[in-house]
């Protein structure tokens, strides 16, 4: 029972979106301090540096709880401060390594309403070759899978609204010219008579 709902809430970790397409045939591996599983309730607690690897992800943070709901539908929450994972993504450019990465002090992975949220100083980062290239940041960070929507909020510190903040990166010269180019337009230093 610990191996299947490690596995099933692991692998649902493994988000689609932001995943390499091989680390889910990857085998899990979990390490901590302490283990405490509960057949019964469907649940299992690491605690103590905890760390969590299948393929190029990685996930790490103090606690670690998973679960299986009476319905069936798994869920992960990973504590820390902060609670951090990072997994690759497919390649789309040949020589370009890119990367995903995010933290907060709570993740969750819930799968009834499929969203993955960030909470306590959360933000998501994309990396290329080692090199930061879009970020977003916030009190609270919610991504759907289902729709490919993510909301963040900015919290409030001492009653005041805090806000929210992202990061893009410029485009690469080849990513900003048109893929269907016409023909090309040169500059005249004179102006002719139509024939």
């Amino acid at each position: 029972m610990r191996q299947l709902l490690v596995a099933a809430a692991c692998a649902a970790l493994s988000l689609p979106v932001w995943a390499l397409s091989t680390d889910r045939d990857q085998q899990i591996e979990v390490h901590a301090d302490r283990f405490n599983g509960d057949e019964v309730q469907q649940t299992a607690v690491y605690a103590g540096n905890v760390v969590v690897d299948q393929g190029s992800m990685n996930i790490t943070g103090a606690k670690l709880e998973l679960s299986v709901t009476p319905k069936g539908y798994r869920k992960a929450v990973i504590t820390g401060s902060p609670a951090r994972f990072k997994q690759q993504r497919d390649p789309k450019t040949k020589g370009i390594d890119e990367w995903m990465h995010a933290e907060a002090n709570c993740i969750t992975y819930d799968e009834e309403r499929d969203t993955v949220t960030l909470e306590g100083a959360a933000r998501i980062s994309r990396t290329e070759n080692g090199v930061r290239k879009d970020q977003s940041s916030g009190e609270r960070i919610v991504y759907n899978l289902r729709y490919a929507r993510s909301t963040i909020e900015g919290g409030t510190t001492d009653g005041k609204k805090n806000r929210v903040s992202t990061i893009i990166a410029p485009r690469t010269k080849e990513a900003a010219e048109p893929r269907n180019q016409g023909a090309r337009l040169s500059p005249a230093t004179n102006l002719t008579a139509p024939k």
